[in-house]
């Protein structure tokens, strides 16, 4: 593993640790090797359910999501526990059904997930979106990382140098659609906002939980984002995994949640450079994404 930092011209500085060419966020448990290899080998139950998301693209709404049906309750459940970001053990620990979560790319997940043993959902995101949420995210916290200019984090969001992904989040994506396990549900983060109750049977039939209309319809007015928000702020105790750079040991999670806040951060010039890297990428990685942003 190689650690590595560079700092611009403009003093934006920007720091991660590197394993086999990937890029890796310096949160990222150990020295990385030794903790792929233990996720790779993890002994899946049947009835795992891994969410796996890109950071800032609907994680604790879809992990809220999943909980309340497989739980059957509309309690708040808080942050899911991350294997990438976190104590191995953490998950051994848990009791059946497990529900937990990671950030970082496919190709690392546990070798009996990719070869359909318990079920992954995820949830794609407007990259505009992404990344204004990412970079008003790392505003908040202590130095994860990098520290710069909102021109500068999207120059490296695009890039195979993003740690947040492992690599561009286009590269991100493609693991997605790479995965050949028919184990992986693919959620659009617009449409589950624009058609929530809709998104919640889908998930639901996914999950094979059965519950009545009157429950789904529940979940869905529990998931909206206020309340998720409003739940966070007064339910989420500090804990010690975050303390170093937060505040007061809470990740800052929700911010707004809206659809096209992009379009109050870019700037005409930046938007259109945008675009034209996202038709370029897409067409070379051959990207077959099914989802409309806005």
């Amino acid at each position: 593993m190689e650690l590595v930092t560079t700092v611009d011209e403009q003093n934006n500085r920007y720091s991660y640790k590197r394993y086999q060419g990937f890029p890796f966020n310096q949160e990222f448990v150990g020295n990385v090797g030794d903790h792929l290899d233990k996720i790779a080998k993890r002994e899946i139950r049947e009835d795992d359910v891994l969410v796996g998301v890109f950071p800032k693209s609907g994680t604790h709404w879809l992990y809220n999501t999943v909980m309340m049906l497989r739980s059957g309750t509309l309690d708040y459940h808080g942050t899911p526990t991350l294997m990438d970001l976190q104590d191995f053990n953490i998950i051994e620990e848990m009791s059946s059904p497990r529900t937990f979560g990671a950030h970082m790319r496919f190709r690392f997940y546990p070798e009996q997930m990719k070869l359909g043993k318990g079920k992954v959902v995820t949830m794609i995101r407007n990259p505009k979106d992404v990344v204004v949420s990412l970079y008003h995210m790392l505003e908040e916290m202590e130095d994860i990382g990098f520290r710069g200019t909102f021109e500068r984090l999207v120059n490296i969001f695009v890039s195979e140098e993003c740690m947040f992904g492992n690599g561009s989040w286009f590269s991100w994506i493609k693991d997605t659609e790479d995965w050949q396990s028919p184990n992986l549900l693919r959620l659009s983060y617009e449409d589950f906002l624009q058609n929530t109750y809709a998104n919640v049977v889908k998930l639901a039939k996914f999950l094979e939980v059965d519950h009545d209309e009157e429950f789904l319809w529940s979940v869905t007015e529990n998931i909206q984002f206020d309340k998720l928000k409003a739940s966070h702020n007064r339910k989420t105790p500090p804990s010690d995994r975050w303390k170093h750079i937060t505040e007061d040991g809470r990740l800052p999670i929700y911010r707004k949640g809206r659809i096209g806040e992009w379009k109050n951060m870019f700037t005409v010039a930046q938007s259109e450079e945008f675009d034209r890297i996202y038709k370029e990428k897409v067409e070379q990685m051959g990207l077959n994404l099914d989802v409309q942003f806005e």
